[in-house]
């Protein structure tokens, strides 16, 4: 039989085959010494995940930042009835598993009583508004301790102050990113 290949071709395959290999084997010798020492420091590593033990006051100051990054991406704070849907992903919780992420939307006086609980409500007076639009900013309550204990919890806070008191207070983050007693908002 008559091989009927065309040797041009198969100098052309050889040639790019040697050229393919040629460029795979720079780049190992360029990028090896940096993937190793990359490596070493432990770049390609997990994080290891760690237990959230913040207190309430920490939780609402988490709250404060995740809404001020909605806010800034929306143009709004979010929707009362979907509140910490909206505010979920932008709590920085990386090195948290989900179960522990989800603490920082959780009262800690509720943590162990009542795995489902969450403990905090949205001000509904306040649902797809601008921060800016809140005329008392440093004495309104935005998000609070709340007797609703649902995910998303919302509604007027006068009407929804846990009673009994928390173990470790009821409190309400304002507007302005302050955290209070909820008991000083409502005297105003």
């Amino acid at each position: 039989m008559v091989d009927d290949r065309n040797p041009r071709g198969r100098r052309m395959m050889l040639g790019c085959l040697g050229v393919f290999a040629g460029v795979i084997i720079a780049l190992w010798v360029w990028l090896g010494p940096l993937v190793s020492a990359a490596n070493k420091v432990g770049a390609f590593e997990q994080p290891e995940k760690r237990e959230y033990t913040g207190t309430s006051m920490d939780n609402l100051k988490a709250i404060h930042t995740a809404i001020g990054l909605y806010e800034a991406s929306e143009g709004q704070l979010p929707y009362a009835e979907g509140w910490m849907d909206a505010v979920w992903p932008r709590l920085k919780t990386a090195d948290l598993t989900e179960e522990e992420a989800k603490k920082k939307l959780r009262s800690p006086s509720l943590w162990e009583t009542n795995r489902q609980a969450y403990g905090y409500g949205f001000n509904e007076l306040f649902s797809a508004k601008l921060t800016s639009e809140i005329e008392s900013p440093d004495t309104t309550a935005l998000v609070f301790s709340s007797s609703d204990l649902t995910w998303n919890a919302h509604g007027n806070p006068a009407q929804l102050v846990p009673d009994p008191p928390r173990e470790d207070g009821n409190l309400a983050l304002t507007a302005s990113g302050s955290v209070v007693k909820l008991s000083d908002l409502l005297k105003k």
